[in-house]
């Protein structure tokens, strides 16, 4: 084998090994579980960030669970979802306002974008490009719009109802390695190429949330996780310490952040 070959191998391997999982519910160890007797929503970055959605606050704590900072806006409504795929760019979405928050690392606003104000009317969802732009969906045309840094639509999709033959009512949004990735809970997670175009849909409906990661995605359903290769597309269960009300999971490197009907827990691996 010639050494550069041989190199690039070993380079794959530690890329694959980033990945590996527990194969025992026995090999988590738990770091702290933090109570919210209210329901939220939870996301994570890639710095192991943990952010926590009440109503209309964000909760970012560390690795470890100990809070770091919250934002909190009361002029705008309830925050309907929280992309913090860049750790230096986290975007808010309040739907009912058609606004865009967007903050640092700190959870300092940045910058406020009206929708509405571009003639972005109805937009149902909304995520960070990995281009520095943003995605919007837009329920008045059923379109599948791409905003630059500027604010300027620079792609869209055709009409999404006339291609799909039904109209979608789309939950998270994510953009990775080029595709968007689109949550409609009644069919499964649409996918799009990076001009909008519509490329399949993977069908696994009734999902809340969903996490891209090592070209594999990782979802909960029935109180299980399950990890979906996007190019093998093998399907099979992550195992989890034992839990029965599990609404949400992530993992960030050797971090397992489970979100149940009363808890955030954070565990390492």
């Amino acid at each position: 084998m010639k050494p550069v070959q041989k190199s690039y191998n070993i380079i794959l391997l530690l890329i694959s090994m980033n990945f590996l999982l527990p194969v025992e519910a026995g090999e988590y160890s738990l770091v702290k579980s933090i109570a919210f007797p209210q329901q939220v929503e939870m996301t994570t970055d890639n710095l192991g960030n943990a952010y926590v959605i009440v109503e209309n606050q964000l909760l970012q704590f560390d690795l470890k669970g100990k809070p770091k900072a919250n934002f909190n806006e009361n002029n705008l409504g309830s925050l309907y979802f929280a992309d913090a795929g860049n750790p230096m760019k986290i975007l808010l979405f309040y739907r009912d306002f058609a606004r865009v928050l967007i903050l640092d690392s700190k959870l300092s606003l940045q910058s406020l974008i009206d929708l509405r104000a571009l003639k972005i009317n109805q937009p149902l969802s909304v995520c960070n490009s990995e281009e520095n732009g943003y995605w919007v969906y837009d329920r008045e045309d059923d379109q599948l719009k791409k905003l630059d840094n500027s604010l300027q639509v620079i792609q869209k999709s055709d009409n999404l109802t006339q291609i799909l033959g039904y109209q979608m009512l789309p939950g998270m949004m994510s953009e990775d390695n080029g595709f968007v990735y689109i949550n409609n809970p009644a069919t499964g997670i649409l996918v799009f190429d990076r001009y909008g175009a519509y490329y399949k849909t993977i069908p696994f409906p009734g999902l809340k949330s969903f996490q891209i990661i090592e070209k594999e995605i990782l979802f909960v359903s029935n109180n299980k996780l399950y990890r979906y290769g996007l190019k093998t597309l093998k399907q099979d269960e992550v195992l989890l310490p034992q839990n029965d009300s599990i609404r949400s999971a992530r993992i960030e490197q050797h971090q397992l952040y489970l979100l149940t009907n009363d808890s955030l827990s954070f565990y390492y691996f």
